[in-house]
């Protein structure tokens, strides 16, 4: 069959839209988590929104700007990666970007088939 749309995944263990994730909350990863907030689009108590940093008080400090919404904080890339459906990453170099994938809990780690990873890296 045809892949489905985003808007229609479902997360095959709570039959709910998958979660999105971010791994990375510097300047811009925070500002695009902080748009999908606001515009209704993650957050919700249907589509959570899973955060992972490098710097742990990142997520933190996102959950406390936010604290009304739904926002879970994972301790690895890894988790975030195996949570949702479709996951931005968002680091600061190349550098980081690839410390971040091929750690041993880090972004490829938790990779299967139907995840969705948009690589913003500067």
């Amino acid at each position: 069959p045809p892949p489905q749309p985003l808007s229609t995944r479902l997360d095959s263990e709570t039959n709910t839209m998958a979660p999105i994730g971010f791994i990375g909350l510097g300047i811009m990863g925070e500002g695009m988590a902080g748009c999908l907030i606001s515009a209704g689009v993650a957050g919700t108590d249907d589509v959570p929104l899973v955060v992972w940093n490098r710097t742990s008080s990142k997520c933190d400090d996102l959950k406390e700007r936010y604290p009304d919404k739904n926002i879970e904080v994972k301790g690895s890339a890894e988790e975030v990666v195996e949570r949702c459906g479709l996951i931005f990453s968002i680091l600061s170099t190349p550098e980081a970007s690839k410390a971040v994938f091929e750690a041993d809990n880090g972004t490829l780690a938790g990779v299967s088939d139907g995840k969705f990873i948009v690589d913003c890296a500067t």
